[in-house]
């Protein structure tokens, strides 16, 4: 056991005997995992966004300014009891001000206007699509929210669906070709490192080889390095995905988006990190062979 140790840190220790190479190395690896990781994020914030919003329709009910507070507290209090209703935000005119003035990042100042907003009251109504008939139901809940006390106009968009779900299939379409050339690359970069540590201690291997040492003697603390150099990347890349992250994660949290951009599970952070960890051991053990 102890000599398993001995070989696993030697791997590690051995990458430090070319600092210059190594830091090349590990810049080519960063950055393409890096680029692996924002296309995953993009990926995986997508389907949020699908799953949340897929066979779903979003109304926008807007009533009248001649509908008073009590007339509005009594319609909108029935809003979520409608059938398929799965959300429900309302906006008094001053509210609707307030998100207005917000979507312009508050370089516009309407404050002067409270009290007095030319905003109509208005209600956001995300619905669940029925699985048949959608058109059908579509028009009859129209009808029955243009039916309401003093609703002005009820407008959605029909193609919210189908848009979603093209999106939909063109992420699925694109993520297997983008993630099979990321790892090549990283494949590519970890096997030509291996290769030139070869070389720079050819002389050092004959003489292991010489004195009796065995393959896996030789071969292991090279596969470790390997392996270590796809994990060590995929690690700092994940660090600077997180920090971009932090950037931009309310970037798209405005009016009328209200998108928060989410991090990569869990899960995907290990299967990163391992499927990193196995390429830079896999491409190793290809370049020992050859």
């Amino acid at each position: 056991m102890s000599v398993f140790f001995r070989l696993l840190f030697q791997g590690i220790r051995d990458l430090f005997r070319m600092p210059w190479s190594l830091c090349m190395t590990m810049a080519a690896i960063v950055l393409v995992c890096f680029l692996g990781g924002a296309f995953l994020l993009l990926v995986h914030n997508l389907n949020l966004q699908i799953g949340e919003r897929h066979g779903n329709v979003q109304f926008q009910v807007f009533w009248s300014s001649e509908a008073t507070p009590a007339e509005l507290k009594e319609v909108w209090a029935g809003l979520s009891r409608l059938d398929s209703v799965t959300n429900v935000r309302t906006y008094t005119p001053d509210q609707a001000l307030g998100v207005l003035e917000e979507s312009f990042r508050k370089t516009v100042d309407l404050e002067w206007m409270k009290g007095r907003s030319p905003l109509p009251p208005t209600a956001l109504i995300q619905c669940r699509l029925p699985a048949e008939d959608q058109k059908k139901w579509t028009a009859a809940f129209v009808s029955r929210l243009r039916a309401m006390p003093k609703v002005q106009k009820v407008s959605f968009n029909p193609l919210q669906v189908d848009l979603l779900s093209s999106w939909a299939g063109f992420a699925k379409a694109a993520f297997w070709p983008v993630a099979g050339f990321l790892l090549l690359v990283v494949g590519l970069v970890v096997g030509n490192t291996i290769k030139l540590a070869l070389l720079t201690r050819r002389e050092e291997l004959e003489i292991l080889r010489f004195v009796g040492a065995s393959r896996a003697y030789i071969r292991f603390p090279l596969l470790v390095g390997g392996a270590f150099q796809g994990f060590l990347g995929a690690g700092l890349a994940l660090l600077l995905l997180f920090g971009a992250h932090h950037a931009i994660r309310d970037i798209l949290n405005v009016p009328p988006l209200w998108i928060t951009i989410s991090f990569l599970p869990d899960i995907h952070i290990l299967l990163m990190l391992g499927v990193l960890a196995a390429v830079g051991m896999l491409s190793s053990f290809v370049a020992l062979r050859n």
